[in-house]
Protein backbone atom coordinates (compact mmCIF):
# COMPACT_ATOMS: atom_id res chain seq x y z
CA UNK A 1 0.00 0.00 0.00
CA UNK A 2 1.41 3.38 -1.03
CA UNK A 3 1.54 6.20 1.52
CA UNK A 4 -0.90 8.98 0.63
CA UNK A 5 1.80 11.48 -0.37
CA UNK A 6 3.48 8.92 -2.64
CA UNK A 7 0.16 8.10 -4.29
CA UNK A 8 -0.53 11.79 -4.84
CA UNK A 9 2.88 12.49 -6.37
CA UNK A 10 2.62 9.40 -8.60
CA UNK A 11 -0.78 10.55 -9.86
CA UNK A 12 0.36 14.12 -10.41
CA UNK A 13 3.45 12.98 -12.31
CA UNK A 14 1.34 10.68 -14.51
CA UNK A 15 -0.94 13.61 -15.38
CA UNK A 16 2.04 15.94 -16.04
CA UNK A 17 3.74 13.44 -18.33
CA UNK A 18 0.73 11.97 -20.13
CA UNK A 19 -1.32 15.14 -20.63
CA UNK A 20 1.21 17.96 -21.15
CA UNK A 21 -1.46 20.14 -22.77
CA UNK A 22 -3.25 20.19 -19.39
CA UNK A 23 -0.30 21.33 -17.30
CA UNK A 24 -1.52 23.86 -14.77
CA UNK A 25 -5.03 22.43 -14.76
CA UNK A 26 -4.28 20.02 -11.90
CA UNK A 27 -2.73 21.36 -8.73
CA UNK A 28 -2.24 20.89 -5.01
CA UNK A 29 -3.27 23.45 -2.41
CA UNK A 30 -0.73 23.42 0.41
CA UNK A 31 -2.57 22.95 3.69
CA UNK A 32 0.38 21.87 5.84
CA UNK A 33 1.83 24.43 8.22
CA UNK A 34 5.24 23.75 9.74
CA UNK A 35 4.33 25.36 13.05
CA UNK A 36 1.55 27.25 14.83
CA UNK A 37 2.76 30.69 13.73
CA UNK A 38 2.79 29.64 10.08
CA UNK A 39 -0.59 27.93 10.54
CA UNK A 40 -2.16 31.12 11.91
CA UNK A 41 -0.63 33.14 9.06
CA UNK A 42 -2.01 30.68 6.51
CA UNK A 43 -5.50 30.86 8.05
CA UNK A 44 -5.71 34.63 7.73
CA UNK A 45 -4.54 34.30 4.13
CA UNK A 46 -7.48 32.00 3.32
CA UNK A 47 -6.42 28.42 4.04
CA UNK A 48 -9.53 26.39 4.85
CA UNK A 49 -9.33 23.08 6.70
CA UNK A 50 -10.50 20.06 4.74
CA UNK A 51 -9.85 21.33 1.21
CA UNK A 52 -9.14 18.44 -1.16
CA UNK A 53 -5.57 17.39 -1.94
CA UNK A 54 -5.85 18.10 -5.64
CA UNK A 55 -8.05 20.38 -7.71
CA UNK A 56 -8.56 19.57 -11.37
CA UNK A 57 -10.01 22.46 -13.33
CA UNK A 58 -11.98 20.21 -15.67
CA UNK A 59 -15.40 20.10 -14.12
CA UNK A 60 -13.95 21.24 -11.76
CA UNK A 61 -13.15 18.05 -9.89
CA UNK A 62 -11.92 17.99 -6.31
CA UNK A 63 -9.77 14.94 -5.58
CA UNK A 64 -9.03 13.70 -2.06
CA UNK A 65 -6.19 11.18 -1.96
CA UNK A 66 -6.51 8.34 0.54
CA UNK A 67 -4.75 5.05 1.17
CA UNK A 68 -6.80 1.88 0.84
CA UNK A 69 -7.86 2.19 4.48
CA UNK A 70 -7.76 5.98 4.88
CA UNK A 71 -10.87 7.85 6.00
CA UNK A 72 -11.93 11.47 5.68
CA UNK A 73 -11.66 13.88 8.56
CA UNK A 74 -14.76 15.82 9.65
CA UNK A 75 -13.32 18.92 7.92
CA UNK A 76 -12.90 16.94 4.69
CA UNK A 77 -16.48 15.68 4.92
CA UNK A 78 -17.70 19.29 5.39
CA UNK A 79 -15.69 20.43 2.37
CA UNK A 80 -17.11 17.57 0.29
CA UNK A 81 -20.63 18.61 1.31
CA UNK A 82 -19.97 22.21 0.19
CA UNK A 83 -18.47 21.11 -3.13
CA UNK A 84 -21.23 18.65 -3.99
CA UNK A 85 -24.01 21.04 -2.90
CA UNK A 86 -22.69 23.43 -5.55
CA UNK A 87 -22.90 20.69 -8.17
CA UNK A 88 -19.18 20.01 -8.47
CA UNK A 89 -17.50 16.62 -8.55
CA UNK A 90 -15.68 15.37 -5.43
CA UNK A 91 -13.85 12.06 -5.58
CA UNK A 92 -11.87 10.03 -3.08
CA UNK A 93 -8.99 8.43 -4.97
CA UNK A 94 -7.14 5.38 -3.65
CA UNK A 95 -5.00 4.24 -6.60
CA UNK A 96 -3.27 5.38 -9.76
CA UNK A 97 -5.72 3.36 -11.85
CA UNK A 98 -8.68 5.11 -10.22
CA UNK A 99 -6.97 8.47 -10.75
CA UNK A 100 -6.57 7.73 -14.46
CA UNK A 101 -10.30 6.92 -14.67
CA UNK A 102 -11.16 10.21 -12.93
CA UNK A 103 -9.02 12.26 -15.30
CA UNK A 104 -9.85 10.43 -18.54
CA UNK A 105 -13.62 10.40 -17.87
CA UNK A 106 -13.76 14.19 -18.24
Amino acid sequence: MLPEDTLQSTCFQWHWNELPHERGMLFHVNQKARNQIEGNRMKVMGVVAGVSDLIYLRGPTFIEMKTEIGIQSKDQERFEAIVTSLGYRYVICRSLEHFKQIILSR
